[in-house]
């Protein structure tokens, strides 16, 4: 199941932005309280979608953002235990449902250049790499957005 995000999730996201994300980061890792204020600003602009499964209140959560007709994946992470159910494909699916409501007319996000098996995940659900960005050591990835 996935449902709009709440900050009594912010705890459990955090865990997974720190245990997940940073780790697979080619930028240097913040320290905990810097990565705890920087994700509560995030977390505040935007829309988050938790999914849940019958084991974890938070299995996995996506981070979203709008800017005129771009929908921008902020974040997504999914807990190690919870992999390869297609938790991950459905917190994709319900921020592009997410895009189309909110007047959207394409996604974009960026993933770190050396996560191969993230820019494989986007690939098979129809987004493609549109740049690198060098200083960041990250790729863009598109995918336009249709009715």
């Amino acid at each position: 199941m996935i449902r709009p995000g709440t900050p009594r999730d912010h705890p459990a996201i955090f865990r997974l932005v720190r245990d997940e994300l940073v780790p697979r980061s080619s930028l240097p890792a913040p320290s905990p309280a810097r990565l705890r204020r920087d994700l509560a600003a995030r977390l505040a602009r935007g829309a988050t979608f938790v999914a849940v499964s019958p084991r974890r209140p938070v299995a996995g959560f996506v981070h979203l953002e709008t800017r005129g007709a771009t929908l921008f994946v902020d974040l997504l992470a999914v807990d190690p235990a919870e992999r390869n159910r297609g938790l991950g494909g459905e917190l994709m699916r319900r921020a592009e449902t997410y895009g189309l409501e909110t007047g959207c007319l394409e996604v974009r996000l960026f993933v770190d250049e050396r996560n191969a098996r993230a820019r494989r995940f986007y690939s098979r659900l129809g987004y493609w790499p549109v740049r690198r960005v060098p200083p960041l050591r990250v790729v863009e990835m598109y995918k336009p957005l249709f009715m």
